[in-house]
């Protein structure tokens, strides 16, 4: 039997309008809470507020202990262990968001408009925790609306964050925005820490992007790491991107261009690698956020030591799996082959022509499975495979260690000269000592 086909995707307005509406909500509650203070007691005021929104909004709104209120100035109200989930579903014990402290900060017209002039002074979330797939199934089931975005004239400001997502999460969430206007630029502080399997990747960034709805041109730079048992890999990168209208959920940008200034640093090796990385192609960010694809991808390296230099096209994809293709060449090879490499017997060596390769996985997010790798020459061809923790082990402790790469596979050559002697039709099979058949 077939698949039905999928429902549409909801739109972008149609997400922002009921954020809108929660936050009107959020101001009616405070309203209402000032207003009947001095008949009740404020936290008992809330929670009878709440309790009425709750059926129109579709969300279970608590928090514990007192309510901290100010009505000098700027109105301002601060509730700990604020917990909203959504209502009426299976997963509804799974609390859309939790907070351990949240302020929200309003100008008496926005109040006396009752949401109606939607400005907000200041946003605080101390040590917030967002379930990203339950906060999209409860947009998801909103009817469609305005999507108009609320002006934050002081900020927003997120200190200990959380963001989980299907399979992955960002932990140590920081950011700092000091106001929101939907046509003005917006300029934000963000960092933390991603979690994917056995990789941990912290980064600190500084965005930029035209407008704050429909951005066109987005920045970002700063340093980000990615952190696995074989090493670490320090960079510190600037990114273009010009975001464009796809047919396909989710946003896409078009071109993207990424400069990377990095160092890889082994586990066991005392001198990190340095390299410079350039990028440039579209990438897609489907419309769960759960599947990532650049493609067409173009990627030029430029290394010292064991890193080569090499140019290659192809394309990269990052969901529950994460799949690549890239076709290439190393350039002038073999004076482009690092010196820091085994070297290699005529005619091999005496080659001028840029090495062709290829590389292909389809495997764990973490990179884990192995990565099957093709090399063309004028005179022999390589096809196998290799994992990428025991290549990096093996470039750490070259200079002591096997002068053979971890590799499983087979080399063939039309002729191969050693210590004098004339081996014609030379076949060679590698193994990396895994047990495992070469391919």
């Amino acid at each position: 039997m077939s698949n039905p086909t999928p429902a549409p995707e909801p739109s972008a307005p149609r997400r922002l309008r009921w954020l809108r509406l929660l936050l009107i909500a959020l101001v009616l509650s405070i309203a209402a809470a000032l207003l009947v203070q001095v008949l009740l007691p404020p936290e008992r005021a809330l929670r009878l507020v709440l309790a009425r929104l709750e059926p129109t909004l579709g969300l279970r709104i608590t928090f514990e202990g007192d309510v901290e209120y100010r009505l000098r100035g700027t109105p301002q109200l601060v509730v700990r262990d604020v917990s909203i989930a959504a209502t009426g579903s299976a997963t509804s014990d799974v609390p859309m968001l939790h907070a351990d402290r949240m302020l929200l900060s309003l100008p008496w017209k926005t109040i006396r408009s009752r949401g109606a002039d939607l400005e907000i002074s200041r946003v605080g979330l101390d040590a917030p925790r967002l379930h990203l797939p339950s906060l999209l199934r409860w947009l998801d089931a909103r009817p469609p609306g305005d999507g108009k975005v609320p002006t934050i004239t002081n900020g927003v400001r997120i200190v200990r964050g959380r963001l989980d997502g299907d399979g992955w999460r960002i932990d140590g969430l920081a950011l700092d925005l000091p106001s929101l206007h939907a046509d003005r630029s917006l300029d934000a502080l963000v960092g933390g820490t991603v979690h994917l399997d056995a990789l941990q990747a912290p980064f600190r960034l500084r965005v930029h992007a035209d407008r704050a709805v429909d951005a066109r041109e987005l920045q970002a730079r700063g340093t980000l790491a990615v952190v696995h048992t074989a090493g670490r890999l320090d960079t510190t990168l600037q990114a273009d991107a010009t975001r464009i209208d796809a047919d396909m959920p989710g946003f896409a940008l078009s071109p993207l261009r990424i400069a990377v200034d990095a160092g890889w640093q082994g586990a066991d090796a005392a001198d990190a690698l340095p390299f410079v990385l350039g990028l440039h192609g579209a990438l897609h960010v489907g419309g769960d956020g759960n599947v990532l694809g650049f493609a067409p991808m173009g990627i030029a390296l430029r290394g010292e030591g064991v890193v080569p230099d090499l140019v290659a096209g192809g394309r990269v994809a990052l969901g529950d799996r994460l799949t690549l293709a890239l076709d290439g060449r190393i350039a002038q090879w073999p004076a482009a082959w690092p010196a820091a490499w085994p070297a290699l017997p005529p005619p091999l060596s005496d080659s001028t022509q840029p090495l062709p390769f290829a590389l292909r996985y389809d495997g764990p997010a973490d990179a884990s499975a192995p990565i099957a790798l093709q090399l063309e020459h004028e005179h022999a061809r390589f096809d196998g495979e290799a994992r990428i923790a025991a290549m990096l082990g093996w470039f750490d402790a070259l200079s002591a260690g096997s002068p053979l790469p971890p590799l499983r596979g087979q080399l063939t050559a039309d002729r191969v000269e050693v210590s004098g002697a004339v081996l014609e039709g030379v076949e060679i099979t590698f193994d990396d000592g895994s047990g495992e058949t070469p391919p």
